[in-house]
């Protein structure tokens, strides 16, 4: 369940777990609950925004997302871009809080604002989500904008090879960071930081697991330039161990459709077919493939 909605060309989803969350980060008084939620909404939708329109000033069609850990912008268009600019739209979420916390200083300070007790809870919420949560964002600790500034930087200076310190750097970070958040944040502070760790974890895992696969794409490319030279044999030679030795599913359904290919080309359809089926689950063969098996039973005599 979903409330979604456009900011002009913008899309922006909002899961039902953001409110939820919202209102558990704010239990106390309900009295102050609606201005609290509103608060937050607000904010963290203005820090999406301003991702959003520095990406799309750099030629990017954003996507805006909220949800329990509070807000993704995505892009639905990929482009190449600067160090200097992914660095910018890093930084513009942040500082688009920022800019409306300075807003809200200057009122107050000024005397615009309404006075009283329920007037002064609400800039202190504004300055604590729009400020306080914005320093805390860009901490050099990934997934937060600090982090991502972090990791490009870092794939700046290493030629592409950022990641591992920067997940590294990361982890270190959110057990020191989490110490002080539990302090101050209680239990949303601990979930937070093991939440941060175990998204850490994980993406070095990955990284390994690709970098174990970077040989195995290499060959799927001889594979296949392999079958557009038609030399089905050495096609077959290839792929086939790699097929029964891969361990992500990605080499594997790959290296399954270039063996049902050789095995098609060959006018072998029933070992095309064995290797079709033994595609890891949630895979499913190319239209290509499909269309190549077509007519080689067409042309299979007595058909």
């Amino acid at each position: 369940m979903a409330l979604s909605f456009r900011l002009g060309k913008i899309p922006v989803r909002v899961q039902l777990w953001f409110f939820v969350l919202t209102c558990m980060l704010g239990a106390g008084d309900p009295r102050g609950m609606v201005a609290w939620v509103a608060i937050v909404f607000v904010s963290v939708l203005i820090h999406e925004l301003g991702h959003a329109t520095v990406g799309t000033a750099f030629g990017l069609t954003p996507a805006i997302e909220l949800h329990g850990m509070g807000g993704t912008t995505s892009w639905r268009t990929s482009k190449k871009l600067s160090t200097a600019q992914r660095v910018a739209i890093s930084l513009a979420g942040p500082f688009a809080g920022f800019a409306v916390g300075g807003i809200v200083f200057g009122l107050a300070r000024a005397g615009v604002l309404p006075v009283g007790d329920r007037w002064d809870g609400i800039v202190r919420q504004l300055l604590f989500v729009n400020v306080g949560w914005g320093v805390f964002n860009l901490l050099p600790l990934l997934p937060l904008d600090g982090g991502d500034v972090m990791l490009q930087l870092l794939q700046a200076m290493t030629g592409g090879r950022g990641e591992r310190p920067a997940r590294i750097v990361s982890m270190v970070a959110v057990v020191l960071v989490g110490l002080v958040a539990y302090r101050y944040m209680g239990w949303w502070g601990g979930v937070l930081a093991l939440s941060f760790l175990a998204t850490n974890y994980q993406g070095l895992q990955a990284l390994r697991a690709r970098e174990d696969e970077a040989p195995m794409r290499e060959a799927l490319r001889g594979a296949h330039e392999a079958l557009v030279a038609r030399d089905t044999a050495r096609a077959l030679s290839i792929a086939r161990p790699l097929a029964l030795h891969a361990r992500s599913a990605p080499v594997k359904a790959q290296a399954l459709q270039l063996v049902a290919f050789a095995f098609l080309l060959e006018g072998r359809v029933a070992d095309a077919d064995a290797a079709i089926a033994a595609m890891p689950e949630g895979y499913t063969p190319d239209p290509q493939l499909l269309a190549t098996r077509a007519a080689a039973i067409a042309a299979t005599p007595g058909r």
